[in-house]
């Protein structure tokens, strides 16, 4: 977790969640105690996208995330695969995707909906979970032979509290426009024994919309870990092709499955598509 690097260091940076500039802390979004099991240098220039600024109060609020040991284990090691630690696993993932997409300026939910869900999680007294409908996939990583795999086609995705998505009164998708949105549908993350595909919020395509989800995931091998069914992933050393996991899923339409849609965007994607070939003849 961060030490209490000084404002020299931050250069008076304001905290990345409440905007504070008094005592400013360097947050180490991945814990400096895995960096050193991995043999490498936390604070290492070539590690700094993985730091940003905090306060005090809200760095010693996050480092809960990093005190669960046998968490980190899976991580460093790829065991124990157990409830707790996929719970932890999937937990953990969630929010370092919120504290990096913040800290980029980009990631699977807006800068607000980010910075709302971090204070609500980790503020003083608060008790907030990871934002409704978010999953998380997870792989443990067999590097023993290098794997190449031919290039995936992309599953778009319409996100909730994407402003492209056009909602009626009730609150379901009727429409696209052109204003700007989330970049990515998802964040990948490999790290030690693990790869992570962590999914923002999606409208619904139909009733089996989330099975669907997880078969999409399977077919770069990766096991839904959040949320935990009844029966819990094996998790077994696979090799993966991370290019693959990193591009399964997209908020951009070109050259993309439209199966995960919503059925009315995909009937106005395939509208559009008879359209633009008209207007090519």
């Amino acid at each position: 977790m961060a030490g209490n690097h000084q404002a020299a260091e931050t250069g008076q940076r304001p905290c990345l969640m409440c905007g504070r500039l008094d005592e400013p802390t360097v947050e180490h979004i991945v814990p400096q105690t895995l960096w050193k099991r991995f043999g490498l240098d936390p604070d290492d220039d070539d590690l700094a996208r993985f730091r940003t600024d905090l306060c005090s109060r809200h760095n010693k609020a996050t480092s809960d995330l990093h005190r669960r040991t046998e968490m980190m284990d899976l991580i460093a090691v790829g065991a124990p695969v157990t409830r707790k630690t996929l719970e932890h696993l999937g937990d953990w993932a969630v929010w370092v995707t919120l504290l990096l997409s913040l800290a980029r300026g980009s990631g699977v939910l807006g800068a607000e909906a980010s910075r709302e869900s971090l204070l609500r999680r980790f503020d003083a007294g608060s008790a907030g979970g990871p934002p409704k409908g978010v999953r998380v996939y997870a792989a443990q990583i067999d590097d023993s032979v290098e794997r190449t795999e031919p290039d995936i086609t992309p599953y778009v995705l319409a996100l909730q509290g994407d402003p492209r998505v056009v909602l009626n009164d009730s609150g379901q998708p009727v429409g696209l426009n052109a204003r700007t949105g989330p970049i990515n549908a998802s964040e990948p993350i490999r790290l030690g024994k693990v790869a992570l595909l962590v999914v923002g919020s999606t409208h619904k395509s139909g009733d089996d919309h989330d099975a669907r989800l997880d078969e999409a995931a399977a077919q770069v091998r990766l096991e839904r870990i959040r949320p935990l069914g009844q029966s819990l992933p094996a998790l077994k050393p696979t090799q993966i092709s991370m290019a693959n996991i990193g591009r399964l899923f997209t908020v951009i339409p070109e050259g993309a499955d439209h199966s995960l849609m919503p059925k009315v965007l995909q009937k106005l994607h395939a509208w559009d598509e008879v359209s633009d070939a008209d207007d090519m003849l």
